[in-house]
């Protein structure tokens, strides 16, 4: 009996461990946290107070799935009724099998709650869903139906009841985050191709000079060359699409120092802040940042007329925003951090015909700003979400040299590759463009005793209803 008890359990033991080394055991769900899902809904409400309200409805609705482990998951839904009153609420989920999952979402906490549970199944990038509810609080409704949504690679949004995060970040990470890249790299690239000097260079012991500088502080007392620098910008912008409307102004101070460890390169960290200031006419609401960058660069001649430099970096947002309520002057606050990251590499080049100088670059660089999820003075929880821009650039500058001075213009387009489109629920649509050029004019100045300076306005061309116009101005000192 014994035997015959020992082979079962070692019979069911063996099955067991089949089972849970089975893929049924360890089953992997359908990742749906990449895009929104957008849609609509039908259904019927009954049993309210007002009677007026019983009766059949449509809204669109946008989902967004997040923080998913295995088949368990986070829910935020957004819904837009025939009247234009936007509602999100939020919720959790879970898949009871590879194509049928299941969600709960609630408005937040307060004394009028709609509370809903909907059951779906997924094909590929389309869910179909049944769903049931009821009002606790309000005006009591309990209500039904059925409903279809769509994966989308880009983001819908509701501007005028949204938080100005939602369309800023969108539409300035681009141009901002290329700000913050060539601030650096152009300074790096110059002062290796010598463009920032005015001419031809060598480096000596004392740092990059113009052939025949004497560099500040020159003596055998240095041990390594190292240059300083600093700049400031200000920057102007607008955005003239009715629907995502706003305009702004930023300040920027960038600065760093590099030191010469080796020969013909440099190894060096830049920091920097910058204060935005921008009024999201689409919200009648006002956004104000706080920026803050710091971005370790590297740079190497190749040869007399090829350089390279790599840029890597982290910035962090501090957002301080309001929107006002589409009746009336209620002001919803808010205050989301985003934390970004990049990196960059250009090759450059150089050529001297006479007194006229003539470069060109060609880059590419990559960046992703993560929005942390927030909830708004009113209640309204907004999710985390991820913008990325993969940019690939090519530019060309003309200089000539009088003296100490080198008035130059430069012209570089930018393709971002990896455009994170929007769309708005009402109103005209963004363009989304996805490359721009971006003009670059002024004057270099440089002298024998190691200070240059560089004094530029730029111009961004090519994005349908956004201008941007920025100065700035770049002192460096070697020693």
């Amino acid at each position: 009996m014994r035997i015959i008890l020992k082979n079962v359990f070692s019979q069911l033991t063996i099955l067991f461990a089949i089972l849970m080394l089975s893929p049924l055991a360890y089953a992997t769900y359908p990742d749906i946290t990449n895009g929104s899902w957008v849609g609509s809904i039908s259904g019927t409400d009954s049993a309210c107070t007002p009677g007026s309200l019983n009766g059949p409805f449509t809204d669109q609705v946008t989902v967004i799935f997040s923080g998913q482990s295995g088949g368990n998951f986070n829910v935020s839904l957004t819904s837009t009724e025939a009247d234009g009153s936007v509602f999100t609420s939020t919720g959790i989920g879970s898949f009871s099998s590879q194509t049928a999952l299941m969600f709960t979402v609630a408005d937040p906490p307060g004394p009028d709650v709609d509370t809903a549970n909907i059951t779906g199944t997924l094909n590929s990038n389309t869910i179909t869903f049944t769903f049931s509810g009821s009002n606790v609080g309000g005006d009591g409704c309990v209500f039904s139906g059925s409903g279809t949504i769509n994966r989308t690679t880009g983001t819908i949004i509701s501007p005028e009841v949204t938080s100005s995060s939602a369309v800023t970040d969108a539409v300035l990470f681009n141009t901002q985050i290329q700000a913050a890249i060539m601030g650096v790299s152009s300074h790096v690239s110059a002062a290796l191709s010598g463009l920032f000097f005015g001419g031809p260079f060598v480096f000596g012991d004392n740092g990059f000079k113009v052939k025949g500088a004497t560099g500040l502080n020159a003596g055998d007392d240095v041990a390594i060359p190292y240059g300083v620098w600093g700049s400031y910008s200000y920057t102007a912008y607008e955005n003239d699409l009715s629907s995502t409307a706003f305009d702004g102004t930023g300040h920027g101070f960038l600065g760093g120092i590099d030191f010469g460890f080796w020969e013909n390169t440099i190894l060096g960290i830049a920091v920097g802040y910058d204060k935005g200031d921008i009024d999201t006419a689409f919200n009648r609401g006002n956004q104000e940042t706080d920026t803050y960058t710091i971005a370790p660069y590297f740079g190497a001649l190749l040869t007399d007329s090829m350089s390279v430099d790599f840029t890597v970096g982290y910035s962090k947002v501090e957002y301080e925003q309001f929107r006002i309520l589409t009746t009336g002057t209620t002001r919803i606050t808010s205050s989301p951090n985003s934390n970004r990251v990049f990196g960059a590499f250009n090759l450059n080049g150089i050529t001297f015909h006479d007194n006229w100088i003539i470069g060109g670059r060609v880059g590419a660089s990559y960046a992703s700003s993560s929005l942390d999820s927030f909830t708004e003075s009113d209640g309204t929880v907004v999710a985390n979400s991820r913008t990325k821009v993969g940019t690939i650039s090519i530019a060309g500058d003309v200089a000539y040299s009088y003296q100490e001075y080198e008035p130059f213009v430069n012209l570089s387009y930018q393709n971002d590759f990896s455009l994170r489109e929007i769309s708005v629920t009402t109103g005209p649509q963004p363009s989304n463009d996805s490359d721009d050029i971006l003009m670059t004019t002024g004057v270099r100045y440089f002298n024998k005793n190691g200070v240059t300076g560089n004094l530029e306005y730029s111009k961004r061309f090519l994005r349908e209803n956004f201008d941007e116009d920025r100065i700035s101005l770049t002192v460096r000192a070697d020693f």
